[in-house]
């Protein structure tokens, strides 16, 4: 699987919002609303990892979702005729750890190392280290974009694939949150 890793800096970039404006509930106070997004509700793989991020043995809270399945007139290029892809935001639940990149940029060399080992071409991701307001806090920090695509020679290829790597990507940072959380002491 290839990864990237990708910083956005500048004055021209928005920075996110964490929670995000809108129809935005905390997963890990409330892990039954999973069950009431409409995208958890279709896709069981996406279910699972927001289940397991915003679990309480984790460091991890995540904030927007998206999926988009694209048919082959949409995909470019290569054997592959079909794509699906999810990204989904991530913040750490230890404030302060959300006010470094050095933090966010650790944790993506660490998924990049372990995302990598995995030989399959039929998968690409992008780490998105952004900046973030923390409305909560008044205080401007960082997060991160987890993309994730997977491509098919049908649709359900596609789809099954993207939840294969979801599983990857969701066990690659249990084992990260397991670290961090020996790190800082929790």
């Amino acid at each position: 699987m290839q990864i990237d890793i990708i910083e956005e800096t500048g004055d021209h970039v928005s920075a996110s919002k964490f929670p995000p404006d809108g129809d935005y509930s905390d997963l890990r106070e409330n892990p039954q609303d999973i069950a009431r997004m409409p995208l958890a509700r279709e896709y069981l793989p996406l279910r699972n990892f927001l289940a397991a991020l915003n679990g309480p043995d984790t460091i991890f809270a995540t904030s927007d979702v998206a999926t988009k399945s694209d048919s082959p007139a949409a995909v470019s290029g290569g054997a592959a005729a079909y794509e699906f892809a999810s990204q989904v935001g991530i913040v750490f639940t230890t404030p302060t750890l959300n006010w470094e990149r050095r933090h966010y940029a650790e944790l993506c060399a660490a998924l990049k190392e372990l995302l990598e080992r995995d030989a399959s071409d039929a998968m690409r991701g992008a780490l998105k280290i952004s900046p973030c307001e923390f409305t909560a806090e008044k205080r401007s920090g960082f997060c991160l974009e987890v993309l994730l695509i997977a491509e098919g020679t049908s649709a359900q290829q596609a789809e099954l694939r993207w939840g294969l790597g979801l599983a990857r990507a969701q066990q690659a940072l249990l084992f990260s949150s397991r670290v961090l959380k020996q790190q800082v002491g929790e």
